[in-house]
């Protein structure tokens, strides 16, 4: 989605990744619970009922929340692949695999196909994300975004191919935040509170790749299948989208601050292959995979290499 250059809608990604995670943590206890080997009508128009409510339901809420307020006009692009050193693309990312991930679960929850869930649901983020574009394409603040396209596209194919090829995902992207010190200069945009702080500082975020080294079969003797390695990226001292203004929304003058990307190397836990009798627990597990577990890592910012005892 595109960025005006003082205001920003927050990464509305990981907000529909979140509503990805709830209906995902749905059909995981279904799944579960009622099992079913050939395709059911009932559960399909059930799956289809929902799905539909809660789509429209978020798209809804969506608009009136972030379009409400602005014009409309005709289609349009708007080129936003400088701002936020590409956070926010990532963010895309990572919300358009776990949409995926979703679709398929949930449609095979119904009994339909392996093959046919993977394609119907693999591009069920995709879908979504790309109705949120259109949005932004009417809106005279914004502009559709070929860039989060290519990377709402990225992300589904990444779970589509891996669940054809390996019938599991042997690399999840994931997600992680602390609390950084730019939002306290500029509140309206970074978030006033630590609940919007998060989704809305891009500084305080990273978005991981994780690698399941026993999946890949690396090591098997020595690296247990619950470890991965997971390769994370950053964004600090940014305060606005391209660059960084030199006064806030008051007229108060900001520091200087050098906009810099930082790439982590870390371990991380991979939810799926932790054992477990508990079908709740495996449920759980599941529905948070989106979430990066806080680890030791060595990081690179700038020309400079660091040890860090734990990042979140």
């Amino acid at each position: 989605m595109g960025f005006l250059t003082n205001k920003k809608k927050g990464p509305i990604i990981i907000i529909i990744g979140l509503f990805f995670i709830q209906t995902n943590c749905f059909s995981q206890l279904n799944k579960y619970l009622l099992k079913k080997d050939s395709l059911s009508n009932k559960r399909l128009i059930a799956l289809g009922s929902v799905s539909g409510l809660a789509s429209f339901s978020a798209l809804y809420i969506v608009n009136e929340s972030w379009y409400g307020d602005f014009k409309k006009v005709p289609f349009h692009f708007f080129n936003d692949n400088k701002d936020w050193l590409l956070m926010d693309k990532a963010g895309h990312f990572l919300s358009s695999f776990h949409g995926g991930k979703y679709g398929y679960h949930a449609l095979r929850w119904t009994g339909l196909s392996e093959n046919k869930s993977i394609w119907i649901g693999g591009v069920y983020g995709f879908g979504f994300l790309l109705v949120t574009e259109a949005m932004d394409g009417f809106s005279s603040a914004w502009g559709a975004s070929p860039g989060d396209l290519i990377s709402n596209g990225l992300g589904s194919t990444m779970f589509i191919t891996q669940q054809l090829l390996f019938k599991k995902q042997i690399i999840t992207p994931k997600f992680s935040y602390w609390p950084s010190k730019y939002s306290e200069y500029r509140p309206e945009l970074l978030g006033d509170n630590h609940w919007n702080r998060w989704l809305k500082d891009y500084n305080g975020q990273i978005y991981w790749l994780s690698f399941s080294l026993a999946d890949m079969k690396v090591s098997e003797k020595y690296f247990p299948k619950w470890l991965s390695l997971a390769f994370g990226y950053g964004g600090d001292g940014m305060l606005g989208g391209t660059n960084n203004p030199l006064f806030n929304e008051d007229g108060n003058s900001l520091p200087t601050f050098k906009r810099k990307r930082e790439f982590y190397l870390s371990l991380d836990l991979n939810y799926q292959n932790i054992k477990s009798k508990s079908k709740i627990l495996k449920m759980f597990l599941k529905g948070i995979s989106f979430l990066k577990v806080p680890f030791s890592s060595l990081s690179i910012s700038g020309n400079k290499i660091y040890f860090n005892p734990i990042t979140y």
